[in-house]
């Protein structure tokens, strides 16, 4: 499974909250208020003894005057931890206690069997506090070959291939995933599109880059790439041009929202290896902090 695929309903969670109210009325019926607008809640948990705790991603549903009516704390599970039913409803707790509205737990599961293993889990829990997830895989996600769908929800759209990028079916899906990013503004595509790389398998992303080339006429990416080196490198100078590199690993992690501590801004600048600064690249397109780009 590729790396990306863990990250994505995160990524696709901060560039269009919508899609979490979409998974939470789809796959589990919950109702869901007649919100305004839906934006990202800091995710960082603190408690009395001096530690933090930090959630993968929250989003915040709110009224026209940015009251909150419903926050959700997002979690993406690579394996299996036990602890996770504390911390989580750590998190919770707090979300709630300091909106002073319900919170809602979202919790994507990689496959099948660790998500049976979460459900257990949480269904054996005899503490006071009890804790109602909402666990999905892949497979709960549903395959969007519908273009009209796909332009109303291109982060779906996009979830969706990610998902089912090992299937058969992925390739009748490119018609559609073409229609999500083109309802988009061309910055915000290019940003869809790098997510659809970071996910999808080798053989599926390479077939998938050839349905761009000949149906669209230029790869999302590679203009990215273009535009962004543009802005910062030195022309004709080596140096330059990885510095260029490094400004767009922070350009894309700026338009992502995740914050830069200065000393890895500081290595990302001075790093003159053009392929660990286009590994940096990659990473930065799903990465949820600066340390999983350099660390990972």
């Amino acid at each position: 499974m590729p790396s990306g695929e863990h990250e994505s309903p995160i990524a696709l969670a901060k560039l269009d909250p919508d899609l979490v109210a979409w998974l939470l009325a789809h796959l589990f019926n919950v109702k869901i208020p007649q919100y305004h607008h839906a934006r990202t809640q800091p995710t960082d948990v603190r408690v009395m003894v001096p530690r933090t705790y930090h959630a993968d991603g929250m989003v915040v549903f709110c009224d026209p005057a940015d009251r909150p009516l419903l926050a959700v704390v997002l979690e993406v599970q690579r394996g299996w931890d036990r602890a996770k039913l504390r911390t989580w409803k750590l998190y919770v707790a707090q979300l709630e206690a300091e909106l002073d509205v319900d919170a809602a737990l979202l919790v994507f599961c990689s496959d099948a069997t660790r998500a049976r293993r979460y459900r257990y889990l949480v269904n054996s829990d005899e503490s006071g506090l009890t804790l109602r997830p909402f666990i999905f895989t892949p497979d709960d996600v549903p395959v969007v070959m519908d273009e009209d769908l796909a332009r109303a929800h291109p982060a779906l759209a996009v979830l969706s291939a990610i998902c089912h990028g090992g299937h058969a079916e992925v390739d009748a899906m490119f018609p559609a995933l073409v229609a999500a990013l083109r309802s988009l503004g061309p910055s915000k595509a290019i940003l869809y599109y790098d997510i659809v790389l970071a996910g999808l398998p080798q053989a599926a992303r390479v077939r998938w880059e050839a349905f761009m080339t000949t149906t669209v006429g230029h790869e999302y990416r590679s203009q990215m790439l273009r535009e962004l080196a543009a802005q910062h490198e030195e022309v004709g100078e080596a140096r330059g041009e990885a510095r260029g590199e490094g400004r767009a690993v922070l350009t894309v992690l700026e338009a992502r929202g995740v914050p830069v501590p200065v000393a890895l801004r500081e290595q990302i600048l001075t790093c003159t290896d053009l392929a660990q600064l286009d590994t940096w690249l990659r990473r930065a397109l799903t990465a949820t902090t600066a340390d999983e780009v350099i660390h990972a």
